[in-house]
């Protein structure tokens, strides 16, 4: 079977997964997978910059951070817009395209982030990759910290429930 045909089928075999999970476990333990599932992705990423080359990183917190906010940026602000644009699909549908919209967002701001730091550290090891990625989290910590628009220091609030 072709790589793509394997992906399909496990994309749709989750989906079942998730959809019969979501009635059987609770609201509660429905949420606490969700962040296990967050929480392996983080794991992996970690292994991948720290274990399997070598490097010490502790920027993936900024990361993250920056995709999160790009992704309830673009659901919370860009929502009504969409919203009116897309007025002839049902509510659940409209708040699936605009999640959808969002991680995308979030993964291409992300990747930007990831290549503003990364290239001009390209060279860097150690401990001095680890002072240039720990920088960057906290430039990106005190800057969400001192935006208004982001919640500033009580957060985000205010997301379409799909979307959380």
């Amino acid at each position: 079977m072709k790589r793509w045909a394997f992906g399909l089928v496990a994309l749709a075999v989750l989906a079942g997964l998730e959809a019969s999970l979501r009635g059987l476990i609770g609201a509660y333990n429905y949420q606490v997978l969700i962040l296990v599932g967050i929480n392996i992705i983080l794991a992996v990423s970690l292994n991948l910059i720290n274990g399997f080359t070598g490097q010490f990183s502790i920027g993936h917190a900024g990361f993250y951070a920056v995709g999160a906010y790009t992704s309830a940026s673009l659901v919370y602000y860009g929502g009504p817009g969409f919203r009116a644009l897309t007025s002839f699909l049902p509510n659940m549908a409209q708040n699936a395209v605009l999640l959808l919209l969002g991680l995308l967002a979030a993964a291409i701001v992300a990747a930007i982030a990831g290549l503003a730091v990364g290239i001009p550290s390209l060279r860097l090891r150690g401990d001095y990759l680890a002072i240039v990625t720990l920088g960057f989290g906290e430039i990106i910590r005190v800057l969400i910290l001192n935006i208004n628009a982001l919640g500033g220091s009580r957060g985000f609030s205010g997301i379409p429930q799909l979307s959380n």
